[in-house]
């Protein structure tokens, strides 16, 4: 192994004194580079006529020995120990070379391995016996080196009892349930208090798709949550990432995961209000079959006892919950043990509420499937306004100020929002100035009779005219105003002051206060059953208590996607115009459709549904 002379990160940059504070340097020392550069010191305080100490520790990534601390004065030159220190990791045994000044180096090992550090020191001029003193000195104070690797030894024995006894009582709390979801959530609630973390989710893998996909099981803390939202789907995404490489993935990166991917953790750790995320994969017999995600929003990145800590939760988590997902299959007699039990629940002697309640649900079913009642069909909606006027930027400039904002009553005239004009108004000055000119040559070109070139000033008159009242104009429309009275539904510009405008960029849109429409969104599948002139009702979000009556006045032939749903809007008016409602309310509107068997209007979707499938599969 070869010998670097470089100074390391671990040492100092400041000259050590020796002194008495040294000791407290010496106990209290936060980190490696501290206890070595303080021992190194107090070694140098025992050893007469010592100039210069260092201590080399062998670093397997460059294949060499690099300094670890140096004293008392890091900026010295280490080539002089380049021999010695060779000498003693070729023979393993302590050397010394030269005489004045003598170079002393000692070999630290522990039990049968290599060298793994060499001690060196400088002795200015050193007596006969001053060289095996020092020799001596150096293996009695070696022993605290030693010592320092068997207590990081103990200390890691110890972490790994700890995990251990965690991820044991995890193993019983998740015993204590049937359900892999209950087994799931009783884990990352305890988990999380481990690991004091802000959220800890944990997906299961679906392999009833094409291709394998993660699938939400639990998330701490969470009874229900919303499988289909943007939060969620970008989690799973960031699980499928750690499952598909079989490695922990975490975000910031820890030393041992600096080399896996993790665009998808990073894409999460960005689009929501976490700082740190880290994914351990859940392994069974046959591979991954999950993975368990650990979430921060602030304090500290997730440390190497952590990320071990999870990983040892993770192996011994990943079966129990995949053999309890299997349990639950509809295989091995699971649907014939139900069905048997639910009949000796209403068949046998005792349960008689149970009988009342199958008796009640079969007699609502009767009467499900013989009377008729209302069929009225639910879809979203939102209040606009008959007409929507835009207030647009009449050409390239910068907002100056903004008297509105959305929310807003205008008149008509009101000023809106103005553009900067410095600009504009400098031009209208040059092209004043330019006239002027213009007409006093013209006055000089008259006086002297010369035709030509009166002609020919008058039409630069002209032009520079024009281009007066061009800018004038340009000044004039600088006032964005409303162009009718009514209420601002879009348009903030009071945090844009200073930003450009395009020709023709929207900044305002007004609606009338007097005249709305109601836009409703109805799904394809009911469109069948939607008619020009059919009466209906809405119930507003922000007013509940008073439902508002309307007619259909127009079904568009356009479809458009709302809330992930093909839909077509269909236009109608209300009857009356209550105070208090304004374009942009939202509600649930309710369209009339006839008289139809209850248990048809119950059943129509799965009836509607059953077709489609077996017209799929028909060949």
């Amino acid at each position: 192994m070869s010998i670097s002379t470089t100074r390391g990160d671990a040492a100092s940059d400041e000259p050590i004194t020796l002194d008495s504070g040294l000791w407290a340097s010496f106990i209290n020392a936060r980190d490696d580079a501290g206890f070595l550069t303080s021992w190194l010191a107090l070694l140098l305080t025992k050893l007469p006529g010592a100039t210069l100490g260092v201590v080399m520790e062998a670093d397997p990534a460059q294949g060499a020995f690099v300094p670890a601390a140096i004293a008392p004065d890091p900026r010295r030159d280490l080539t002089v120990f380049q021999d010695v220190i060779e000498k003693v990791v070729g023979s393993g045994r302590p050397a010394i070379v030269g005489e004045a000044p003598a170079y002393c180096a000692y070999p630290v090992r522990i039990d049968d391995q290599p060298v793994s550090r060499v001690i060196a020191v400088e002795l200015a001029s050193p007596n006969k016996g001053d060289t095996q003193a020092a020799l001596r000195e150096m293996h009695w104070a070696a022993g605290w080196l030693a010592a320092k690797v068997w207590a990081g030894f103990a200390d890691e024995q110890a972490g790994q009892v700890s995990r251990a006894a965690v991820a044991l009582d995890l193993l019983a709390l998740m015993s204590e349930h049937r359900r892999p979801e209950a087994a799931a959530m009783a884990m990352v609630n305890e988990l999380q208090l481990a690991l004091k973390a802000d959220q800890i989710s944990i997906g299961m893998i679906e392999r009833r798709h094409t291709a394998p996909r993660i699938r939400l099981l639990a998330m701490s803390y969470s009874a229900w949550f919303r499988k289909r939202s943007a939060v969620a789907e970008r989690l799973e995404t960031a699980m499928e990432e750690a499952f598909d490489q079989n490695a922990t993935v975490s975000v910031p990166p820890m030393p041992a995961t600096e080399r896996v991917i993790s665009f998808a953790h990073q894409d999460h750790v960005a689009g929501s209000r976490m700082n740190s995320i880290m994914s351990v994969p859940l392994l069974d017999q046959a591979g991954p079959v999950g993975v368990i995600s650990v979430e921060r929003r602030s304090g500290e990145a997730f440390s190497e006892q952590e990320r071990r800590l999870l990983e040892s939760v993770a192996a011994l988590a990943g079966p129990v919950i995949e053999l309890k997902r299997q349990n639950r299959r509809w295989i091995g007699g699971r649907i014939r043990d139900t069905l048997v039990h639910g009949l000796g629940v209403l068949l046998g002697p005792r349960r008689l509420s149970w009988k009342l309640l199958a008796l009640l649900l079969a007699g609502l079913g009767i009467a499900a499937a013989t009377v008729q009642g209302t069929f009225r069909i639910n879809a979203d909606s939102v209040v606009r306004g008959t007409v929507v006027r835009a207030a647009v930027a009449p050409f390239n400039g910068f907002i100056e100020t903004a008297s509105v904002r959305a929310g807003d009553v205008v008149a008509a005239e009101d000023e809106l929002a103005r553009l900067d004009s410095a600009d504009l108004v400098l031009e209208r000055l040059r092209w004043t100035s330019e006239r002027d000119r213009l007409k006093a040559e013209l006055r000089d070109a008259q006086a002297q009779h010369k035709r030509a070139q009166v002609a020919f000033l008058e039409a630069q008159i002209s032009q520079a005219e024009a281009k007066l009242a061009l800018t004038n104009t340009q000044l004039a429309r600088t006032r964005i105003k409303s162009p009718i009275d009514g209420l601002v539904v879009s348009g903030d510009l009071s945090q844009r002051l200073g930003a450009p405008v395009q020709p023709g960029e929207v900044l305002f849109e007004v609606a009338p206060l007097d005249a709305f429409r109601l836009d409703i969104f109805v799904d394809e599948r009911d469109m069948r059953y939607v008619e020009q002139g059919q009466s209906g009702q809405l119930t507003l979000t922000g007013r509940p208590e008073a439902p508002l009556d309307f007619v259909i006045t127009r079904i568009t032939p356009v479809s458009e996607i709302h809330d992930s749903t093909n839909t077509f809007r269909v236009e109608a008016t209300l009857a009356a115009l209550p105070e208090g409602v304004r374009p942009g309310m939202k509600g649930v509107a309710k369209i009339d459709a006839g008289q139809e068997l209850i248990v048809w209007v119950w059943s129509r979707r799965l009836i509607d549904w059953l077709r489609e499938f077996a017209w799929t599969w028909q060949p």
